[in-house]
């Protein structure tokens, strides 16, 4: 089953929403990752119906169908989360962050705790409080990152220079992102149809323009409107060790600020490969 929604919020907003796997299922909201879109969630669609899932993919604001929402932080999005839960009927769901849906599956964690019942991170990005923990990530990242950090402003105009020659070529950019990566990744990589979801997930990502990405960058560059100290409930954190995008000294430093983690650390897995070769065990622990 596969079935985009376009929903409208409260504040009048629309949010575009990828549901697919089972439909009488276990629900777990899709974070995905940066920059992405809802379409990223269909690498899971089998797992999502072998395992008796509804996985429920949003686009963030300002991301493929999402409308742009001036202002917003991290925090806000377990708001959005929550209304789209109520949509759908769904009183308790677990959350999965994938690298950049990372804290957005932990500001669900912070803010709505009560209605989750699993929450999972895969390759998931974590709080930037200073350059150091930049280390052993891939140049383009730390640079672009390092760039948020210290002057906003110009990292907005930044990406949103970049998102017009990506629009234009998708595939030269991704080429180019990807160059550098570890051999797990490439492997991957390979497989024509994995590449081209991914493609075809960010070009859906930034059909809009570069505006939601833009700011995004920024939101996960900066310090988080929640503590990590605060999370009440388990949060399960898969980190490939081989991975450059999102090292892992990033996934230590969030399991150790975290109070209830399980930390699985996969040799040899890059950021891509973890989630290639290990989305279907990945979601069927959530509920165990």
């Amino acid at each position: 089953m596969y079935q985009d929604h376009s929903l409208r919020l409260a504040d009048g907003r629309r949010i575009t929403c990828l549901e697919l796997g089972d439909p009488e299922g276990r629900p777990v909201f899709y974070c995905h990752g940066y920059p992405g879109s809802r379409l990223e969630a269909r690498l899971v669609e089998k797992a999502a119906e072998n395992l008796g899932l509804r996985v429920l993919a949003p686009d963030r604001p300002g991301m493929g169908g999402s409308d742009f929402q001036p202002g917003r932080t991290l925090g806000a999005w377990a708001g959005d989360v929550a209304e789209l839960a109520d949509w759908f009927g769904q009183a308790r769901f677990a959350v999965v962050g994938v690298s950049g849906g990372g804290p957005y599956a932990l500001a669900c964690a912070a803010r709505i705790p009560e209605r989750l019942s699993g929450v999972a991170l895969i390759s998931g990005l974590g709080l930037i409080s200073s350059r150091d923990d930049l280390s052993g990530m891939i140049a383009t990242n730390r640079l672009m990152l390092r760039l948020a950090m210290r002057f906003p402003a110009v990292a907005r105009l930044a990406v949103r220079g970049i998102v017009s020659l990506i629009r234009r070529d998708s595939e030269f950019y991704f080429t180019r992102m990807i160059a550098g990566i570890p051999a797990a990744d490439r492997k991957v990589l390979a497989d024509p149809g994995y590449r081209q979801l991914l493609i075809e997930s960010t070009a859906e990502a930034l059909r809009q323009g570069g505006r939601g990405a833009a700011w995004e960058l920024t939101l996960l560059a900066r310090p988080w409107d929640f503590r990590l100290e605060e999370i009440p409930v388990p949060v399960r954190i898969w980190q490939g060790l081989a991975d450059n995008i999102v090292p892992a000294p990033m996934a230590r430093r969030l399991a150790a600020a975290l109070p209830d983690r399980a930390c699985h650390c996969l040799p040899g897995e890059g950021h891509f490969s973890l989630v290639y070769h290990h989305h279907s065990a990945i979601l069927a622990d959530l509920h165990r």
